[in-house]
C-alpha cells in the first residue's frame, strides 16, 4: 500500500477515535475532556454474612453521598483461555507426590476441564473514571464538526500543558478521595499508569486481539 495512502487511511481513522492521547496518566479525549482512571479490587458480595453485607451496602453509600464531583463506574468482561493452566496441572500430576494428594489433584483438574467445556471462564476488572472538562475550553458543532472547526480546536502544546497541569491540580484530590473511600469499603484501588492505559485502549479498539 502507497506510504501517503496508508497515512491518509490512519488520519481518517484517528479523526473518528474520541481518544486523543495518553499523558502523565491522563486520558485526554478530543473533545478536551482530561481523565483519571482508578482501577479497583472486588468482593464477591454473595459470599458475605448478612451482616457483612449490611457493611458494604453503608460503606458504598457512604462513598456516594460524601462525592461532589462525577465518577463513572466501568466493569469490563473478558473471556480468558486457561487451557495452558489445564497442561500445567497435567504436568504436576507426573511429579512424585502421595497418592491422597494426587487424587485431589486429578479431582480438581477434572473439575477446571469441565469448567471449561460448559461455561465461558470470564475475567472481569472494575474501574472508576474521574473526569475533568473544563467550561468553554473546548466546543463542538454538531454531532461531526467541519474540518475547519475541527482545526480550531487543536491545541498547542503550551495549551495541552496548561490543560493537563490544570486536570492534575483538579484530579488529585479527588482520586485521593476515592481512594480513601474505596479502603473504608475493604477494596484496594490505584491509579492506572500510562503504559496501563495504553494496553486497556489498545485492547479496547483491537478485541480480536
Amino acid at each position: 500500500m502507497d506510504a501517503k495512502l496508508r497515512a491518509k487511511i490512519t488520519a481518517s481513522t484517528q479523526e473518528h477515535l474520541e481518544l486523543k492521547e495518553v499523558v502523565d496518566d491522563l486520558v485526554m479525549t478530543s473533545t478536551g475532556t482530561v481523565s483519571l482512571i482508578v482501577q479497583t479490587t472486588a468482593v464477591n458480595f454473595d459470599l458475605l454474612s448478612e451482616f457483612e453485607q449490611d457493611n458494604k451496602i453503608y460503606a458504598f453509600a457512604g462513598l456516594l453521598n460524601s462525592l461532589n464531583f462525577h465518577i463513572q463506574i466501568l466493569i469490563r468482561t473478558n473471556r480468558i483461555d486457561i487451557g495452558n493452566y489445564v497442561q500445567y496441572l497435567i504436568g504436576q500430576s507426573k511429579r512424585p507426590m502421595s497418592e491422597g494428594l494426587k487424587k485431589q489433584l486429578e479431582i480438581y483438574t477434572q473439575f477446571i476441564q469441565n469448567l471449561i467445556v460448559q461455561n465461558d471462564v470470564l475475567d472481569k476488572k472494575f474501574y472508576i473514571v474521574i473526569p475533568y472538562n473544563p467550561v468553554g475550553l473546548v466546543k463542538k458543532s454538531g454531532i461531526f464538526p467541519k474540518k475547519e472547526d475541527k482545526a480550531k480546536q487543536e491545541m498547542s502544546n503550551r495549551q495541552k500543558e496548561r490543560l493537563v497541569e490544570q486536570a492534575k491540580i483538579f484530579l488529585y484530590p479527588k482520586r485521593d478521595h476515592v481512594l480513601k473511600q474505596l479502603s473504608r469499603m475493604g477494596l484496594m484501588g490505584h491509579q492506572l499508569t500510562s503504559n496501563e492505559l495504553m494496553e486497556i485502549m489498545y485492547s479496547i479498539y483491537n478485541p480480536e486481539e
